[in-house]
Order: structure tokens, then C-alpha cells, then sequence
């Protein structure tokens, strides 16, 4: 058996579902998220509106799904963006779009 995410990641992936509009209902040592609002059941595929994940971390398909996307979330060391955000983000962040040349703090 394959845990849903390790054990240190367990609350952060439970808050993060909370975060997402799921309901999340405590079980014995596990949890149950159901997408409560409808705007949260538009957006998520049918199969994950229920989520389920017991206190020895095992749970259903989605609970599976959702915690492997949880866990690259974590292993990304830095948001990924296109060149042409990076470039303006570095305008910004440089104060060249200002003509400054830094920021003022």
C-alpha cells in the first residue's frame, strides 16, 4: 500500500483541500473532503468530489490523485512562469519599467 501523501505533508493537505471549497470532516485519524459549493463541483472533475483518507494514510482514487498533485506542488522550489512574466516580473521587481533602476523601501 502506497500512502495518499507522507506523513509530514498530512494537515498541509488536508488545509490545502479546505483552501480548494472542500468540506472536510474528521474521521478516526483520517478525514472525508466532499467539494461542498457549487462552483467547486463545476470546476473539479466528478471523481473528485468525494476524497477519502484513512489514519494509516491509504484512501480512494482522487484522495491518490489529489495528494500526488499536493506533493509536486511541494517539490516545486520556485513558481514556474512564462519569459515574457519573468521579464516583466524583473521590471518591476528592478524598478526599470519606473526608470528608478532599484525600489525604494
Amino acid at each position: 500500500m502506497r500512502p495518499v501523501v507522507k506523513q509530514k505533508n498530512f494537515l498541509g493537505f488536508k488545509i490545502w483541500l479546505e483552501k480548494l471549497d472542500y468540506e472536510v470532516k474528521q474521521l478516526d485519524g483520517g478525514f472525508v473532503a466532499r467539494a461542498k459549493i457549487r462552483e467547486a463541483q463545476r470546476a473539479y472533475k466528478k471523481s473528485h468530489h468525494y476524497v477519502r483518507v484513512g489514519s494509516d494514510l491509504s484512501g480512494n482514487q482522487a484522495a491518490y490523485e489529489l495528494g500526488a498533485e499536493f506533493e509536486n506542488h511541494l517539490r516545486a522550489p520556485e513558481q514556474t512562469c512564462t519569459a515574457k512574466a519573468e521579464k516583466e516580473i524583473l521590471h518591476i521587481v528592478k524598478g526599470e519599467a519606473h526608470g528608478m533602476g532599484y525600489l525604494v523601501a
